[in-house]
């Protein structure tokens, strides 16, 4: 017996919920981080990475840059996490790789199946 979980994934996944995902990116969209400084952010990193790897100020600001051109990071008022457009970022990732590993599933089925009839 299925899950609610493996469920809910199967509806999210179905060709027809196209509409009911960008219901669920659009209730996503407003979670957001509270925002800290970048001299936070640069002190996290220092305590993350240790002593001997240091990144400049200059560095943080242009990957934060990079981050915030993709929508991940807001740097607006400090630094903070754009967490639903993350999570429709990685649910998109998720039901795609889905989409894939079915696809190499049924390759790898027919492989088998015309390898037997082979022998």
């Amino acid at each position: 017996m299925k899950s609610e979980l493996d469920m809910a994934f199967a509806k999210l996944t179905n060709p027809r919920m196209s509409a009911g995902l960008m219901i669920l990116y659009s209730l996503l969209e407003p979670l957001k981080s509270k925002p800290i400084s970048a001299t936070e952010v640069k002190n996290q990193i220092e305590r993350i990475a240790g002593k001997d790897k240091t990144m400049s100020k200059q560095s943080i600001t242009n990957a934060a840059r990079r981050l915030e051109e993709v929508k991940v990071v807001d740097r607006a008022e400090g630094y903070s996490v754009n967490y639903g457009y993350l999570i429709s970022l990685l649910l998109r990732a998720v039901i795609r790789l889905n989409e894939t590993v079915k696809d190499l599933e049924e390759e790898v089925a027919n492989l088998k199946l015309a390898a037997r009839k082979t022998d």
